[in-house]
């Protein structure tokens, strides 16, 4: 069996099928909130759904294996799962994070956790000298997103990690771009690896959720004290339908992955459009890092137009691609920075950071190459001759 298919088999193949009391193949869906305890002097492996769920925890078993983690865990939303791992540090920590992350993170940490008193410094995490510069007595951990968003710049983990743990650093990554079938982030030096499941993990568009995966018994038990104290659990149901699309993310993610590469090289022929960013590009600073690191490439492509007044005739001539702040679903979409993804910072945030209108952040679904390029490029055409 080779090495690609041995990972699509441990997705399809998680170790959360037949179920030895009715050989069931699919893990149950256990919606009861409580347990009875039959024998008070017997503890209960399950009592009360927030600190245990049985189609959670089939989930989180699964998360785990993909990741090589000692434990996961699944949560309410990809910001929840952020949340928690940011409240495992305490008032006068400080964090070194990804510059050019989401919007969101950056929201997180300047309106509810600042005024706890957990300071952040943002810095290219792709530049050990940038870190080195960040570093005070009072940092505690490292937080990068990889890619980054939108311009989708490759941190070396292994370099980031071992910088880290030498001055007694946590290093957290937010893998949501990459998945578990792209990055094992743990297996590369990481403490904790994040996921927004909303994405490409469940991949259909219909479900919120988050999930964290950590290396060491310790830092497992804080964050599932975190977990089970603040209750920012994901729900069975959704639990059940994030486990049903970890089953077929291999698939569809070598499906868009091919289409991105493809797009990316379409987009970069065109003349309104100034700059493409995709790591897989060979010409992409982050190129060489990504292919040492990572199985693929992903499926976000980010361009900059040539003109930032061709932005929204474009996007309302757009047949079937979609508009909006979300990604990594079967439909093609693009977003909008300054107004989706990071609509939370100042303008002065955007601009010191340039992500300017002209931008366009694509996430590519599982439609046929040519109709993406054959909508864009009707969209493009429209978007002249109303200009």
């Amino acid at each position: 069996m080779s090495e690609e298919e041995h990972s699509a088999t441990r997705f399809v193949h998680p170790g959360t099928e037949r179920d030895p009391a009715t050989g069931a193949v699919i893990p149950a869906l256990y919606r009861s909130v409580s347990f009875h305890h039959r024998d008070p002097e017997t503890p209960l492996r399950y009592d009360y759904s927030r600190s245990g769920n049985p189609t959670r925890e089939a989930l989180e078993r699964a998360v785990a294996l993909l990741e090589g983690g000692e434990r996961a865990f699944a949560f309410a939303s990809g910001n929840a799962a952020l949340a928690s791992a940011f409240l495992m540090f305490q008032t006068g920590d400080h964090l070194i994070v990804t510059r050019d992350c989401q919007g969101g993170t950056q929201r997180m940490l300047r309106a509810v956790f600042a005024r706890f008193g957990l300071s952040v410094s943002y810095v290219d995490t792709d530049d050990l000298a940038a870190l080195d510069a960040a570093l005070r007595p009072e940092t505690r951990a490292v937080l990068v997103e990889n890619y980054s968003n939108p311009f989708l710049r490759v941190t070396d983990i292994p370099s980031v990690a071992a910088w880290g743990h030498q001055h007694g650093l946590m290093l957290l990554v937010d893998n949501t771009f990459l998945t578990p079938y792209l990055q094992a982030p743990l297996a590369l030096g990481a403490d904790v690896v994040l996921h927004s499941a909303t994405k490409m993990i469940s991949g259909h568009g219909d479900v919120t959720a988050g999930l964290a995966a950590v290396r060491g018994e310790e830092l497992a038990q804080r964050l599932y004290t975190v977990l089970n104290a603040a209750g920012a659990i994901l729900s069975p149901d959704e639990s059940y339908l994030v486990l049903r699309g970890l089953r077929t993310l291999p698939v569809r993610m070598e499906r868009a992955m091919a289409t991105a590469g493809e797009l990316a090289r379409f987009l970069g022929a065109q003349p309104e459009v100034a700059s493409v960013y995709y790591p897989g590009l060979a010409d992409d600073p982050g190129h060489a890092v990504a292919a040492r690191t990572s199985r693929g490439f992903g499926n976000m492509v980010t361009v900059r137009l040539s003109r930032e007044d061709l932005v929204a005739p474009f996007a309302r001539a757009l047949r079937f691609i979609e508009v909006g702040a979300g990604f990594g679903g079967t439909s093609t979409s693009i977003s909008l920075p300054p107004l989706h993804c990071h609509a939370a910072l100042t303008s002065e945030e955007r601009a010191e950071r340039s992500i300017t209108l002209d931008i366009l952040r694509f996430s590519i679904g599982l439609e046929d190459a040519t109709d993406i390029e054959e909508d864009i490029r009707q969209a493009l055409d429209h978007a002249l001759a109303e200009r």
